[in-house]
């Protein structure tokens, strides 16, 4: 019993309090110590990560929470990016967007009124429509374009243009403004501007050719929410702008294509994904972009940062602790089995245990920086970045802690409290299985940011919090001999105690009793054994 108790002290040192409210973790030591020897329980280990994406730049969930706190988009950005100041680019600008989920090697477009077919030796022609013409397409065979229309029989004919065959082809649109393109898969999306069939190292691919403000209509609701708050969604509108002008700058018309459309660039869908509040972002931002020393600034976001930035390859991606993001919440934990370790890193054999190593900066006490995993056969290190990519992480600021397996009753209490962003929190320390102080029976304990949970055979699952859980663990906990408890928290209208009002815990061998509100558990509460 008293070996018990001694874990349960480790457990409670590691800070818990008797507060409900849900509180940030703190921001670790400059040096963080590795966390060493992490061993699973019922096969799992639980990877709890905070942020979400690379950490450089501009959080957008921080950006959203500055913005609810009163700040412009013009100081959420100064704090994102300092040193950068405020410069504006002509409005006419263009960006030619490769669109890389049309694969395909062919553009189809729908047929519609106004659609028209030019090269870029000056030749042009009105493409027709009515029932003959199902799609159309550019095709590229021996370095020679050819256009060509599905008929109603499903067949791709050749039509004849006065086009040069050697030149770039465009589809545009003279009456809409917009083409339609049929991606792989039947999938149709709108797009402003021209569309394109190029050659991109012997790559034939899909470019939208479009003004830069009209790009931004689709990036900026592509990125974040449409319904976020204005200041945020301006911030975003100047970020996405600077980053795309930088990118372009940086390619220098070597290629065929200036920015692509996906999150390896930024996310663009097309004109189909435009939304009245973002419009208004881009409008009222038009043509402001970030510049440093003379430069556009190369502006990264990343989604969440998981209250502390991670440094970039400029002097204005900084490292620093971040509040706005942090206030975001942006957690997740999932379980994570030694079969999975083992089958991604099957030189280690039969997985025993996990070490991580950090960098010192932000929650857990900072980013993964490596991985060291033990197993019967050998030891595997990796980068934090790579076992991120690997088990497809949000983060590579993550905790590793023991248990928690998906088929257990802590888990499943957990996660119908919300899991890790509900009223319980995160895992805090390590699942331990523990046996109950009077009939021996095994349980199991999860300690988590805003409450413990309990579970016996028994006894089903059971959550504790605050001074009663605080003098539950004073009496041993599971171990000691008040057992596993048989209800949680409990407002008796009626109740043993001479305080009143009450709450109390009931266990498998006592009570225990407190004021509702309890500032020393250990002199208001009270426990009844029997």
């Amino acid at each position: 019993m008293r070996q018990v108790s001694r874990v349960y002290r480790a457990l409670l040192s590691g800070g818990l309090g008797v507060a409900l409210a849900i509180t940030p973790l703190a921001v670790g030591p400059a040096q963080a110590a590795p966390d060493t020897g992490i061993t699973a329980l019922n096969g799992t280990i639980t990877i709890t990560s905070v942020g979400w994406g690379h950490g450089r730049g501009m959080s957008q969930y921080g950006a959203q929470m500055a913005a609810k706190a009163g700040y412009n988009y013009q100081q959420i950005l100064a704090f994102y990016y300092p040193g950068t100041t405020f410069s504006s680019i002509k409005s006419n600008d263009v960006m030619r967007v490769w669109i890389r989920s049309d694969n395909d090697g062919y553009l189809n477009v729908k047929p519609a009124t106004g659609l028209k077919i030019k090269d870029n030796k000056g030749h042009a022609k009105t493409l027709p429509t009515g029932t003959k013409y199902k799609q159309w397409r550019i095709k590229i065979s021996s370095s020679k374009r050819a256009l060509q229309y599905k008929n109603a029989s499903g067949k791709w004919v050749t039509y004849k243009t006065n086009l040069n065959a050697k030149s770039v082809w465009s589809f545009y649109n003279t009456t809409s403004g917009k083409v339609t393109a049929v991606l792989p898969g039947s999938v149709t999306r709108a797009y402003k501007g021209k569309l394109a069939l190029r050659v991109q190292g012997g790559q034939k691919i899909t470019v939208n050719t479009v003004k830069t403000e009209d790009y931004l209509k689709s990036v900026v609701p592509s990125e974040v929410p449409a319904s976020w708050n204005a200041e945020a969604l301006k911030a975003q509108t100047v970020a996405a702008r600077s980053y795309a002008v930088r990118y372009r700058a940086n390619l220098k018309s070597k290629k065929a294509y200036d920015i692509c459309d996906t999150s390896a660039c930024q996310a663009y869908k097309g004109a189909s994904n435009e939304a009245s509040a973002t419009n208004a972002a881009v409008a009222a931002t038009a043509g402001q972009v970030l510049t440093y020393q003379g430069h556009v600034a190369w502006t990264e976001f990343t989604s969440s940062n998981g209250g502390y930035s991670a440094a970039g390859d400029h002097d204005y991606l900084v490292a620093q602790e971040d509040p706005f993001d942090l206030a975001a919440n942006q957690v997740w934990a999932i379980p994570l089995t030694t079969a999975q370790i083992q089958k991604a890193y099957p030189a280690i054999g039969t997985f025993q245990s996990m070490s991580l190593e950090r960098d010192g900066k932000g929650q857990f006490g900072g980013r993964v920086t490596k991985v060291t995993l033990v197993g019967s056969k050998g030891t595997k290190t990796v980068t934090g970045t790579s076992f991120k990519s690997t088990f497809s992480l949000r983060e590579t600021m993550f905790q590793a802690t023991a248990g928690l397996s998906t088929s257990s009753g802590t888990y499943k209490a957990w996660q119908k409290l919300g899991g890790s962003r509900g009223t319980l929190g995160i895992p805090t320390a390590s699942e331990v299985a523990v046996k109950s102080g009077f009939d021996a029976e095994s349980g199991l304990v999860a300690q988590f940011a805003n409450g413990w949970l309990f579970y016996s055979p028994d006894t089903g699952t059971q959550l504790l919090t605050g001074g009663l859980l605080s003098k539950y663990i004073s009496e041993g906990g599971a171990g000691g001999p008040l057992g596993y408890p048989v209800t949680g928290i409990e407002y008796p209208t009626t109740n043993l105690w001479s305080f009143s009002p009450s709450m109390q815990a009931a266990f498998e061998f006592g009570l225990i009793g407190c004021p509702v509100t309890v500032t020393d558990p250990a002199t208001q509460c009270v426990t009844s054994f029997g």
